[in-house]
C-alpha cells in the first residue's frame, strides 16, 4: 500500500535550525543511485556546542539495495552516530550483481540566526495541510524518500512562497504544490520562513 506522511509541526522546527546534505563518491555513483533517503538527526549536544562539519562514511550495499555494513571514515564525534543512524535507512539500487562499497559523505549545518527563527516558528500553528499527490513517474521508478520544503508563511499564516531545498527531483514539484495549500495560525504578527518535510513511501 502506497503511503503519504508529512512530518509534523515539531519537525518543522528543527528544520529550521540545521541542515544536512549527502554526496556520493563519484567513482562509484555510476553503480549505485540512491532511491530512499534519510535526512539525519542533529544531534541536541552538536548543535547546543555549535558543532558543524562532515561525516564520511564507508556503506556497502547489497544486491537487492539494502544498506548491510557501515563504517566512519572521518567526522566529528558528536556528529558520527546520527549520520549512521540515517544512512542506514537508505535504499539504492545497485547495477553490480554482488554487493558495492561505496564512500557518503553527510554534511551537517547549523545557521546563524537559528535562535531568532526558531522563536518565530513556534509562534506557528498548523491548522490545514494537504497530503502530497505520489507522481505516476516516481512511482514507476520506484522511488521514495523524504522532501524538505522550505515555505514563507504570511502573517495572515498563508504560504506566499515555497521551494524544495532537498529529495529526489521526481518527487519535488508534488511536494511543493502540496505545501503551497497548507494554512497556520501565525502569533509573531510578522512573515515565518520555516521547513516542512513530506515522506513518500511506496
Amino acid at each position: 500500500m502506497r503511503r503519504i506522511s508529512q512530518i509534523g509541526l515539531c519537525a518543522i522546527l528543527f528544520a529550521v535550525t540545521t541542515g544536512s546534505t549527502a554526496a556520493i563518491n563519484t567513482q562509484t555513483e555510476r553503480r549505485v543511485k540512491v532511491i530512499k533517503q534519510v535526512a539525519p538527526v542533529y544531534p541536541e549536544e552538536a548543535e547546543r556546542a555549535g558543532v558543524e562539519g562532515n561525516v564520511v562514511l564507508e556503506v556497502t550495499i547489497e544486491k537487492n539495495g539494502e544498506v548491510s555494513l557501515t563504517k566512519v571514515i572521518r567526522g566529528d564525534k558528536l556528529l558520527q552516530q546520527a549520520a549512521l543512524d540515517a544512512v542506514k535507512q537508505w535504499r539504492f539500487t545497485n547495477d553490480e550483481n554482488a554487493p558495492v562499497t561505496i564512500q557518503l559523505s553527510i554534511a551537517f549545518t547549523l545557521n546563524a540566526d537559528a535562535g531568532e527563527r526558531q522563536r518565530d516558528v513556534r509562534s506557528l500553528t498548523n491548522t490545514y495541510k494537504v497530503n502530497a499527490v505520489y507522481p505516476e513517474a516516481a512511482k514507476r521508478d520506484g522511488i521514495q524518500g523524504l522532501v524538505a520544503v522550505e515555505i514563507t508563511v504570511n502573517e495572515k499564516g498563508e504560504v506566499i512562497e515555497a521551494r524544495a531545498t532537498g529529495g529526489h527531483e521526481k518527487l519535488r514539484q508534488a511536494a511543493v504544490d502540496a505545501a503551497k495549500q497548507f494554512r497556520f495560525s501565525n502569533g509573531s504578527g510578522r512573515t515565518v520562513v520555516a521547513t516542512v518535510t513530506f515522506d513518500f513511501v511506496l
